[in-house]
């Protein structure tokens, strides 16, 4: 499963287990996921372990090419 197919399924707070996670935190001994609040609480400590955080819901959009007329 790759972080494109979890930004189409629920998945919950690793740490509350009530709240959708919005963070996947990718580990050397594996993964979990987090909420906004438990991220937050949590970042210092996890990016001193973390390899890479994926925020799941995140929107990206793609810039428009503006056409000058000349």
């Amino acid at each position: 499963m790759t972080s494109e197919d979890l930004k189409e399924i629920w998945v919950s707070c690793d740490k509350c287990g009530v709240a959708r996670s919005k963070y996947l935190v990718k580990l050397v001994s594996g993964q979990l996921y987090f909420c906004n609040h438990h991220l937050a609480q949590y970042k210092a400590h996890l990016d001193k372990l973390a390899y890479e955080i994926i925020e799941l819901d995140k929107k990206e959009e793609v810039p428009q090419l503006i056409k000058e007329r000349i």
